[in-house]
């Protein structure tokens, strides 16, 4: 993502999505419910309780100038994008 200060910041998650005045950027992770008790769970796998998607960063979307995603596997690399 680039900031409006010309800053850009790199996230690895899973996905993000807009909440408010807000980006949130969620990774999907096996946290243990004690481990969850310290993040913000946003989503349970019905499958199991220790599948969780949590937030990792939130960013406010006034100081965004663009936002763009990355590779999607392993394997792929950001080269020649």
């Amino acid at each position: 993502m680039t900031l409006k200060s010309g800053s850009q910041v790199e996230i690895w998650a899973d996905g993000y999505s807009e909440e408010g005045d807000h980006y949130l950027f969620n990774a999907f992770v096996r946290a243990s419910v004690e481990e969850q008790r310290h993040v913000e769970v946003t989503s349970r796998s019905p499958a199991s309780v220790e599948k969780v998607l949590i937030v990792i960063a939130r960013v406010p979307t006034a100081d965004v100038e663009s936002l763009f995603g990355g590779p999607v596997g392993p394997d792929e690399s950001p080269e020649g994008r």
